[in-house]
């Protein structure tokens, strides 16, 4: 099952910016009917809450089919070796966008029938879509680097970092065991350095979907030796970047993976069951504060699932 919804998501992010503004204007759609409704309108509340709740699911399952996936190796295209970019950006904007909407309605409602429009709605509301301006750059163009003959362009959450080869030092240092998707980087010119956006780190480089040992290899090929760079782009030298890959990969040492605790996990559900109490307590009404703290219970619940699936799968590699 989790399989299928992988490869249906990787469908999707090829056209998420497309998806991304369908979902912005059907879901402003469903708050403007919503507003003009003479009745209170709870159901499609209910609704939109459902449809992000369905939709934190699926990310969770996609995120952990993706980690216990073969990641990919680069694009030979252009003149380049380019990663390809199977953002999980998407999965996050849109449980994002239903719950500005759920809130954007719950408060429209009621100033349109009250004639005046709650300071603190108007606060919750900005609160809550103000971290869409920070992933929107990632999700609309993707996260991933590309390696040219003159250099790196790395593309990040939130600017593009640009490294000629000739800034980066000889030797480059030694990779966290647990650090997924990013290569930490040393310079002896970092003032070649070229950073645009909001000012993204430049120690590091960011990617997806691809193995980061492949990347690491690449740039610590090509910035000990010059003459290798003028192959880059060419299905000869990746064939050569393959094979100087296979060659490092048996004498890489790697750290075990963490195993979440059982205190951790214990923790997750035991904040999920108080938001869900304080939710449901007695009297019942649908309030934005209430839709909070269960949606803070959600994803308290989703976190101990995830860890607690983490562990467990874990557990089973390392006793094997």
């Amino acid at each position: 099952m989790g399989i299928v919804i992988f490869a249906w998501w990787m469908v999707a992010v090829r056209y998420r910016r497309a998806i991304f503004v369908l979902a912005v204007l059907g879901l402003a759609a469903v708050v403007v009917v919503g507003t003009l409704s003479p009745t209170e309108p709870t159901g499609l509340i209910l609704g939109m809450f459902a449809a992000m709740v369905v939709l934190l699911v699926v990310l969770v399952l996609v995120v952990r089919v993706a980690r216990r996936a073969v990641p990919t190796g680069l694009e030979v295209t252009g003149g380049a070796f380019r990663s390809p970019r199977p953002t999980f950006f998407l999965g996050l904007a849109l449980p994002h966008l239903c719950a500005i909407a759920v809130f954007v309605l719950a408060g429209s409602w009621t100033a349109r029938h009250e004639h005046a429009a709650n300071p603190g709605w108007l606060l919750m509301v900005a609160l809550i879509a103000a971290p869409i301006v920070l992933y929107l750059p990632g999700l609309w163009r993707g996260v991933g680097v590309i390696l040219t003959p003159h250099g790196i362009r790395s593309d990040g959450y939130f600017g593009t970092l640009t490294i000629p080869w000739d800034a980066l030092a000889d030797v480059q240092p030694l990779q966290p065991a647990d650090a997924r998707g990013e290569v930490r980087l040393t310079y002896n010119h970092p003032e070649l350095l070229r950073r645009t956006g909001l000012l993204p780190p430049r120690d590091r480089i960011y990617f997806e979907g691809t193995d980061r040992d492949l990347i690491v290899d690449a740039v610590a090929h090509y910035a000990a030796h010059p003459a290798a760079r003028s192959t880059i782009g060419s299905h000869t030298g990746y064939e050569d970047l393959q094979q100087l890959h296979a060659d490092a990969t048996p004498a890489r040492r790697r750290a075990p993976e963490p195993i979440p605790s059982r205190s951790k996990i214990a923790g997750w559900f035991l904040l999920a069951a108080f938001a869900s109490v304080v939710a449901v307590r007695p009297p019942s009404a649908l309030t934005g504060s209430r839709m909070m703290i269960g949606l803070v219970g959600l994803l308290c619940f989703l976190g101990a699932a995830a860890d607690l699936h983490t562990r467990s799968t874990t557990r089973k590699r390392t006793s094997t």
